[in-house]
């Protein structure tokens, strides 16, 4: 099943009709920036994930004047925090939260240095506990945001970017250290701010 997704999104591009391919446009960006992990509630108390320094990086390519279709991939490391009714909150373990999305960007104006565009992406969320207490955790997601891009040149640019991310799902979620765990109730909306570098082709 995780390789049937990821093979999905890898192959997104290719079912792009040879046309476009033709127009030139493929964008590279790396880029970091600041994520809100999210918090969902449990029975007694509250789950959070911390919010955290993520990075990722994208591939676009231009199918149409002004729409990209993209790959992304997006990382998070940080603890998990369990507030409990009446007790200390507690750091409960480390995840890494990563996200597979395969999208398309809209650019409000495609012509000129400043561009600035909106987004929105599906595909998987993998939930990781990087103390191995438990199996991977994949959860079918969305992401929806906007920003701008700065060209230096025609090679070279920056991108900033808000975005919402949202796993489905999230609820029953469990995360447990042999004979103790916690569950989740509801679901989970996460969302970043990041900036990167642009290299076109």
């Amino acid at each position: 099943m995780k390789k049937l997704i990821i093979l999905g999104l890898l192959a997104t591009l290719l079912v792009v009709p040879q046309q476009a391919f033709s127009q030139n446009g493929i964008e590279l960006s790396g880029y970091t920036g600041w994520m809100l992990g999210g918090k969902v509630n449990l029975y007694n108390g509250s789950l959070k994930i911390e919010d955290g320094q993520n990075w990722g990086i994208t591939l676009s390519k231009q199918i149409a004047p002004g729409m990209y279709a993209e790959l992304m991939y997006n990382r998070l490391v940080s603890n998990i925090t369990v507030r409990e009714y009446g007790e200390p909150p507690y750091v409960f373990t480390k995840m890494a939260t990563q996200y597979f999305h395969a999208g398309a960007v809209k650019e409000l104006m495609s012509e000129g240095a400043i561009r600035p565009y909106g987004t929105g992406s599906l595909g998987a969320t993998v939930f990781s506990d990087q103390e191995g207490h438990n199996s991977d955790v994949w959860r079918f997601s969305v992401g929806l945001g906007g920003g701008l891009k700065i060209f230096l040149s025609e090679h070279i640019g920056f991108r900033l970017q808000a975005r919402m991310l949202v796993p489905l799902y999230f609820n029953g979620l469990w995360f447990g250290t042999g004979g103790a765990g916690v569950s989740t109730s509801s679901t989970i909306v996460q969302g970043d701010f990041t900036g990167g570098i642009i290299l076109a082709f």
